[in-house]
């Protein structure tokens, strides 16, 4: 259940995020000028590139190297290829993680790799492998960092990014904590809001000493010894909930051990700490247009919904806090319009369920009419009701119905040449009747701005204030 009146209360809304979510999401255009700021000191308006480069690859933790990489893919519209490097490893962790480099990468290609802490020993291994590959490389990280030292070894470029910061740990969740000496992969092994006065002791340290084991027969679990021929007794079965609800048997996990036990994504805000210097790097190998007087226009855009957007300003004229609540108790299906858009619609629906909890399914337009189609005539349709209208719905709980969020990239569809052409190409029109005639509802946002980095900018803050509104009202808040 979302909780709309905490959304006209700012006062509330402050003290329901303890993660600092609406901070990360306003300071979106601070980033972006002290990025810009950061890569400038660093001498990219200097580089002489000989060309451009055959593809562009991505590598780093987290939802931030995913996002930067789809946007700047977007961006490119496909002159170049720009390819994600995945991480694999047992966890989620900066010591855990590993990458490698595709079988075809060469000399005429770029890898970048993000950090926002620069401790991941496999971005080290990955920058020695492109190295002895040929590839350029270049490191977004944090200065005074291993991966600095690593990306210097390579003889590549260092662009410096704002070093994480790391908040007060969530009660409820244990973000935000520093990493220990007890974990290899950095991670707390206290359960996350456990005391830490409940970590087991080392060994070695002051411990009771271990009580004396009875002999067979006398108490305790070793059963007696059995005469010749003598078969085992059976066991009577413990009483029903005995053992607790758990199938295994063990009783229900206390609340905070069933919180999540890894990080959270990284602030909102902190994906332009990283897009920044990587569109002025662009910019200047001529793969994007996107020089400093652009990305001015882009942190005063990040301002201004950031303005609009903000919790002072009331829920009928806040287009983030409507579409949060037009998203409470509803599965949202978000149909995209260009390549833009569908990058900013992924990445949405992977904020709702990192940052809010919720589930979301992303189709791009035409084909997702036919991808979501069955969902609007199943028991997820809006006006599905399969059960007695009259029934009493009290002690129920509310049963998630389908809403569409239509992202569209306006200049995705319009031609300067024929624009009436252009305009009869868009599937905008088809989506709308096909949720409308289903009684299914739908929200929709177009940019405004010219400049398709600023478009992207205004969808993304917006739909980041939407998942961020959404989690603090939310049940359990951040």
């Amino acid at each position: 259940m979302l909780d709309e009146s905490l959304l006209d209360a700012p006062e509330a809304l402050a003290r329901a995020d303890t993660r600092g979510l609406l901070r990360g999401a306003a300071e979106s255009g601070a980033r972006v000028r002290t990025a810009a700021r950061y890569a400038a000191e660093a001498g990219i308006a200097d580089l002489q590139p000989d060309g451009r480069p055959r593809a562009v690859l991505v590598a780093g933790p987290g939802s931030v190297a995913e996002c930067a990489a789809d946007l700047l893919g977007a961006l490119t519209g496909g002159s170049v290829p720009v390819t994600l490097i995945r991480p694999t490893g047992v966890a989620p962790a900066a010591g855990a993680l590993r990458w490698a480099l595709p079988g075809w990468t060469g000399p005429l290609d770029l890898l970048a790799v993000t950090s926002p802490d620069g401790s991941e020993p496999g971005l080290a291994v990955l920058l020695d492998q492109a190295y002895r590959r040929g590839c350029t490389v270049v490191a977004l990280t944090p200065s005074g960092t291993p991966l600095v030292e690593a990306v210097e070894r390579a003889r590549g470029l260092h662009l410096p990014t704002t070093p994480a910061a790391l908040r007060e740990p969530d009660p409820g969740t244990g973000y935000g904590q520093p990493p220990t000496d007890g974990d290899p992969y950095g991670a707390d092994p206290t359960p996350p809001g456990a005391p830490h006065a409940e970590r087991p002791t080392a060994p070695g340290a002051d411990q009771p000493e271990e009580p004396e084991r009875p002999a067979p027969g006398e108490g305790g679990t070793n059963p007696p010894p059995l005469a010749p021929g003598e078969a085992h007794p059976r066991p009577e079965p413990p009483a029903v909930g005995a053992l607790g609800s758990h199938p295994h048997g063990a009783g229900e996990p206390p609340a905070a051990q069933r919180t999540n036990p890894y990080p959270a994504d990284p602030s909102p805000g902190a994906l332009w700490a990283v897009l920044t210097p990587l569109l002025a790097l662009v910019d200047r190998i001529g793969l994007v247009h996107a020089p400093p007087e652009t990305l001015q226009r882009v942190a005063d855009r990040l301002d201004q919904v950031a303005e609009r957007c903000g919790p002072a300003q009331a829920t009928y004229r806040n287009p983030a806090k409507s579409l949060a609540a037009e998203l409470a108790d509803a599965l949202p299906l978000v149909w995209t319009e260009g390549e833009v858009a569908a990058a900013v619609g992924r990445r949405f629906a992977r904020l709702l369920g990192a940052v809010a909890g919720r589930p979301a399914l992303t189709a791009e337009l035409p084909d997702a009419l036919r991808v979501h189609g069955a969902l609007l005539t199943s028991p997820f349709a809006g006006g599905a009701d399969p059960d007695d209208f009259f029934r009493d719905r009290v002690e129920e709980s509310e049963a998630l119905r389908a809403r569409v969020v239509l992202l569209r990239d306006r200049q995705a569809v319009d031609a300067a040449d024929a624009p009436a052409v252009a305009a009869d190409l868009s599937a905008a029109p088809a989506a709308r009747e096909l949720a409308l005639s289903h009684d299914t509802p739908i929200s929709e946002l177009e940019p405004t701005a010219e400049h398709a980095v600023e478009r992207a900018a205004e969808l993304l803050a917006i739909t980041d204030f939407a998942a961020v509104y959404l989690a603090l009202a939310g049940a359990g808040g951040s």
